[in-house]
């Protein structure tokens, strides 16, 4: 089983004076091959002939949309996870304090039923962060095994940031929160420093310093299967979204 995780920048939309991203978007994922793949700013997916033919064009039969509440700009960052396996018991987090959203459904995958769980958190503020993820770990209590996916946003203390880090404040609240419960794969893996933004794509920040904000969570059960875990870091890749995404395999 393959997952993967990917912040698609504004659903692929141009930015000012570009061209339309999607489908590179479209080409990086199915270079990719995942199984589950976890969106974030799916800007337009909330209407279903958009999602449909997503799921079509990629060959996911099975999806949930969280549609979140509009941005400052009136955008709405949406939160899609798509799969190869059949899912159910979909929960949106509806009526909870997210500044974009997160979605959590169970999938019957090879590993057997399993919970995934998919965020994107707070953009700036790291107390926010904590008390969304707070949330979706206080829901996620009550599921088996499971992975939790997406970009947090946040950075983690395991990583080589200097003191001087300017464009995003050194806090390790959220991801050492996750520590607590969870294995962070990349982490585990031992495989050097896979940074997960920025790409070379221009876009709506001036952030260029090299983070890593995207992670694949995993509960220990679940973590004993996992592989390979890589970030696809192609020229495509440049230009189709600010982030990379985030790939581990399960065997």
């Amino acid at each position: 089983m393959r997952v993967m995780t990917y912040n698609i920048l504004c659903g692929g939309h141009p930015m000012p004076g570009g061209p339309s991203r999607l489908e590179a978007i479209l080409e990086v994922i199915q270079y990719g091959s995942p199984d589950i793949l976890a969106l974030q700013e799916a800007n337009g997916f909330d209407d279903p002939a958009v999602a449909a033919q997503i799921s079509k064009t990629l060959g996911l039969p099975y999806y949930a949309v969280t549609q979140a509440p509009p941005f400052d700009d009136g955008k709405r960052y949406n939160v899609v996870t798509f799969s190869r396996y059949p899912i159910r018991n979909i929960h949106r987090f509806k009526g909870q304090a997210f500044e974009t959203g997160a979605l959590s459904l169970d999938a019957d995958s090879p590993l057997g039923p399993i919970s995934i769980c998919n965020v994107h958190l707070h953009s700036t503020d790291e107390a926010r962060r904590l008390a969304e993820i707070k949330t979706v770990l206080s829901y996620q209590d009550s599921c088996g095994p499971q992975i939790i996916l997406g970009d947090f946003n946040a950075l983690s203390c395991f990583d080589p940031y200097t003191d001087d880090e300017s464009e995003f404040g050194l806090q390790f609240d959220t991801i050492d929160e996750m520590n607590t419960r969870f294995i962070d794969l990349h982490h585990a893996s031992r495989g050097g420093v896979c940074w997960t933004h920025p790409s070379r794509l221009p876009a709506d920040h001036s952030r260029r310093l090299n983070r890593r904000i995207d992670y694949v969570f995993a509960s220990p059960a679940v973590a004993s299967h996992a592989g390979d875990v890589q970030a696809i870091t192609s020229d495509r890749a440049h230009c189709a979204s600010d982030h990379f995404p985030l790939i581990v395999d399960f065997i």
